[in-house]
């Protein structure tokens, strides 16, 4: 796990917020309110005015300059890449750094085209082998044998980001692990102020500047107290403009890594003003009047409703960023090839990211050739066209107003311009009706708010005219700069959207429908079988083709279509596209059918969501991936796996495996136990393995695969896995059953 990564890290900070404040009398902030990103608070407020004071905050320049890029490119790149870990001890050769293909143009070119505005570079990770020949340690790439010695490579990333028209952000790590005055305070940070001049000044224009807390040890065993005021006010001073993330005070962690952000974000959140000799206590950092301090946890789920605000001594915009890699980790391991995140969950994350008021900060870590590898540019290829067929058309565009709203307030909630926005005027009901153009079919919302003015919305609804009535398809909470809500598909010539709650006039300043890329599902999903299985496809639009291929090829239109059920009587990877009438299509899809010669009996079914493809579907021959909702997934919510395979007749076996997927974000839990029983008779069990797991203590997503070597003969072994239980204390779904997820058991 890099340190871009680590939870503990990017919660336990405290920083002086350097930035100019603003105390604003709550009652005159809307004639105030442009530009506003910080309001101290009357001990004495009513809540009317808090509300009122809360709906006037909004972002300073460089925020919403910012939050319109949408997603942003890390680039994980240095020794770690080179000695195939995560985090480095500061004590790696520099010689193994040589990269002999390193072309930053062909990094650009591929973030550029993925749709990305900004790069932001790893400088230097907590290895301490600086990307630059830095004139204040000798631990640089100048001791490397790329170009002799003689490479910068910031430089040649800032060029290329230049060159590519994407902005130029630099991750330098605080945490030095190889540095030997890293510990001595005042020394040290006089060594990282150095090194962080030398990026700000020699490399053009710096648009963000990205920090996290790693704050570990030292070569010389001693931890080291950052002077984040000190490093804040050199950026203000070298860099103005750029935004300082996240550890800073312009841009906040989302709270997980898992790219996906929360349903309700607010980007006001409250500020106090901060006890001088806690700060010092806390921080040992000097005292500051203007220091502040989140007053709470800035990872909770609630940051900034009318409750979590109610006490609040101050008021601050502070949007958050959603940081993920397209890979399990963080820099590129070869291992890793056949993992990189699909476009589908690509789109997913975008939709929960973007989509939820957020900023996306995707990871694409090159190889040791020093290039992005073709597994990560095909998904990233697919995911960009993905969108660009998805967002082409607002169907709502050439809608009529049927109600309250103008057609002039129509095309400015469908002109692509967030500055633009449907004027309520003093209106207390926010709601309008739409004709469309005909009858439409749609399952994508897309809301975007005026964040110039505030981020007022607090709950909305939207209804289509179906069968001659109102239903309700849709209700959300915040908007923010952009919401975007999928549900199913509903077909009609009629909208009403609805405003329930806000904290005063609402600014809409977009509106979109939208339709999702057609999907292709097979029933069954995946199986093993003995003779044959008919398999059925559907498609989620009933308009578009199914093509499908039998031979490992991919699908177009001039393969085979889909008409009716068929059979497969061998191990077969059916490969399936939807392609519409004009020519777009979704994704292509993959099902694996794997002929079997043994049975298979579950005696605790799986949860109907999450079936594997069937109690065949785990022993498919098809794993799992990182992805828990891939389908291939078996999920027990509170219930036990137990299984037994009969192999037909007796046999000798040497080996078995059993994978479990862990995600405690998503409530999925280790087992408690696993064991496996062999038989030859099918009553007579006899343990030929059982392990029992430590329970977590905090987050954790990871594959946990068990593997052991028995020589035995026997024709029916039993596995059986106990389920977690209740989640634990420190979770937030304490005392709620944990799920248990399985894929693939292994018996050869």
């Amino acid at each position: 796990m890099a340190s871009c990564n680590s939870f503990f890290f990017k919660i336990t900070f405290l920083f002086m917020l350097v930035a100019t404040t603003f105390f604003i009398n709550p009652l005159l902030a809307q004639q105030h309110s442009q530009g506003r990103n910080f309001i101290s608070l009357s001990p004495n407020i009513t809540e009317s005015d808090l509300i009122k004071a809360a709906a006037n905050v909004t972002p300073s320049a460089k925020q919403l300059a910012w939050q319109r890029l949408e997603t942003t490119a890390f680039v994980h790149f240095g020794t770690n890449t080179f000695y195939n870990q995560e985090w480095g001890q500061g004590t790696e050769n520099p010689e193994r750094f040589n990269p002999t293909l390193l072309n930053t143009d062909q990094w650009a070119k591929v973030i550029k085209e993925a749709g990305f505005n900004m790069l932001i570079f790893t400088c230097k990770h907590h290895d301490g082998l600086c990307m630059w020949p830095s004139k204040f340690t000798n631990h640089t790439i100048a001791a490397s044998p790329w170009l002799n010695g003689n490479g910068d490579l910031v430089k040649q990333v800032a060029e290329s980001c230049q060159k590519y028209k994407l902005k130029f952000g630099i991750y330098l790590s605080p945490w030095d692990r190889h540095e030997s005055s890293y510990g001595n305070t005042d020394e040290y940070n006089k060594f990282f102020l150095n090194q962080l001049t030398e990026l700000l000044t020699n490399y053009g224009t710096v648009d963000e500047v990205w920090f996290d807390g790693a704050c570990g040890e030292g070569a010389n065993g001693k931890k080291q107290v950052y002077d984040w005021d000190a490093y804040y006010a050199l950026i203000h001073k070298l860099q103005p403009n750029a935004v300082i993330a996240v550890m800073g005070p312009d841009v906040r962690w989302v709270g997980t890594e898992s790219g996906y952000g929360r349903e309700t974000e607010w980007s006001v959140v409250p500020y106090a003003m901060a006890d001088q000799e806690k700060i010092a206590e806390n921080s040992q950092q000097a005292v500051s009047k203007d220091g502040f301090v989140p007053t709470g946890d800035m990872v909770n789920m609630d940051l900034g409703s009318r409750e979590a605000i109610k006490n609040a001594q101050s008021l601050i915009w502070y949007p958050s960023e959603v940081d993920v890699s397209i890979r399990p980790g963080w820099f590129w391991h070869a291992s890793e090839n056949t993992s990189v995140k699909s476009p589908e969950k690509l789109l997913d994350i975008y939709f929960s990211s973007v989509g939820r008021n957020s900023v996306l900060l995707l990871n694409i870590p090159p190889d040791t050739n020093g290039l992005i590898h073709e597994a990560d540019i095909k998904s990233l290829t697919a995911w960009k066209g993905a969108l660009n067929t998805i967002f082409k058309q607002n169907l709502a565009k050439a809608s009529t107003p049927k109600s309250v709203i103008n057609k002039s307030e129509v095309i400015a909630l469908t002109d692509n311009n967030d500055t633009t926005y449907w004027d309520t005027g003093n209106d207390t009901t926010y709601s309008f009706e739409l004709e469309l153009e005909k009858t439409t079919e749609f399952d994508i919302l897309l809301l975007q708010e005026n964040i110039c003015i505030g981020q007022r919305i607090e709950q909305f609804n939207l209804q289509a005219n179906v069968d001659g009535g109102w239903k309700t398809i849709i209700r959300g909470t915040t908007v923010g700069y952009k919401r975007l809500l999928r549900f199913p598909a509903v077909k009609t010539n009629r909208i009403r959207f609805t405003i329930e709650h806000s904290r005063l006039a609402p600014a809409l300043s977009e509106f979109g429908l939208y339709k999702q890329l057609p999907v292709v599902e097979a029933n069954p999903s995946s199986a093993s079988f003995r003779e044959k299985v008919s398999v059925t496809l559907s498609c989620s639009e009933a308009k578009a083709d199914i093509f499908y291929t039998t031979d490992g090829s991919a699908p177009n239109q001039k393969s085979r279509k889909y008409k009716k059920p068929f059979n497969l009587q061998e191990t077969t990877k059916l490969n399936c596209i939807a392609i519409r009438k004009d020519g777009t299509s979704g994704f292509l899809t993959n099902f694996s059918f794997q002929k079997a010669d043994y049975d298979l009996q579950l005696l605790n079914a799986p949860d109907g969501k999450y079936s594997g493809g069937g109690p065949f579907g785990l022993v498919d021959k098809a794993k799992g991936s990182a992805d828990f909702a891939d389908g291939r997934w078996s999920g027990f919510n509170g219930t036990d796996l137990e299984c037994i395979i009969d192999l037909g007749k007796e046999k000798e076996l040497n080996h078995f495996g059993i994978n479990f997927n862990e995600n405690t974000k998503s409530w999925i839990f280790r087992p408690q136990s696993v064991e496996f029983s062999v038989s030859t008779n099918g009553k007579d069990f006899e343990t030929i393995h059982f392990e029992n797991f430590e329970n977590p203590e905090k987050d954790s997503e990871q594959i946990i695969p068990i593997n052991f070597e028995h020589l035995c003969k026997a024709r029916y072994i039993k596995v059986k896995a106990i389920n977690f239980g209740l989640l634990p204390a420190w979770h937030p779904g304490k005392g709620e059953p944990a799920w248990l997820f399985v894929d693939e058991i292994t018996v050869e």
